[in-house]
């Protein structure tokens, strides 16, 4: 009642042109798929390629204690009990009052 057309007619005719541009974009897309080019790695991404190697070599340099004991036959004893320890501290945490 209060609204003057020309706002609703305006945009929607702002989406109708905005789906038919990404209509055409995704035919072009595909009509020239040979011609895409992966985008080399920027910085961020390099850095977080570095991060992940880092954590998945940490992960699998570590001795893993809740693996099974056939598993940890190579893993002297004395290891195996601190890396248990380690785990069953980190189970036993006291719970955090309510605020």
């Amino acid at each position: 009642m209060y609204e003057h057309p020309y706002l609703a007619y305006t945009v929607t005719e702002y989406e109708q042109e905005r789906i038919q541009r990404a209509a055409e974009r995704r035919r072009f897309l595909a009509e020239h798929a040979d011609q895409i080019v992966p985008r080399a790695a920027g910085p961020f991404r390099r850095a977080g390629q570095r991060m992940l190697r880092a954590i998945i070599g940490a992960r699998a340099a570590a001795p893993d204690a809740a693996a099974p004991a056939d598993r940890r036959a190579d893993v002297p004893a004395d290891r195996q009990a601190a890396a248990s320890a380690d785990c069953d501290a980190a189970l036993r945490c006291e719970p955090v009052a309510a605020r």
